[in-house]
């Protein structure tokens, strides 16, 4: 099965480090994040690596697509090469970094 874009696949690990919870009702169902990308509402995955190469130099362990109001953002949890785990959260829509939080 191929899916057109990889910000529709979410990867969760459980390390035991810091956990963020989110509304489930936050969420933004996976058919409507392909609309919202496809019409250029947002950016993709692939655009947001793009602008924040720090990101593509760990694992990803979760990636959400959330809505709240009119505004999307994108949280990442990371993975770092030296074993520690950042959480990130970006406007969708221009791919500004908004907040940045760093666990163990």
């Amino acid at each position: 099965m191929s899916y057109p874009f990889k910000a529709l696949l979410t990867v969760v690990f459980f390390l035991g480090t810091s956990t963020v919870y989110a509304d489930p009702e936050d969420e933004v169902d996976s058919d409507v994040a392909v609309e919202l990308v496809s019409t250029g509402k947002i950016i993709s995955l692939d655009q947001l690596l793009a602008l924040h190469q720090n990101l593509t130099k760990g694992h990803m362990l979760d990636l959400e697509l959330e809505q709240n109001d009119e505004d999307f953002t994108y949280l990442v949890e990371m993975l770092h090469i030296d074993g520690h785990v950042s959480e990130y959260e970006f406007d969708a829509v221009t791919g500004e970094l908004l907040q940045e939080s760093f666990g163990e």
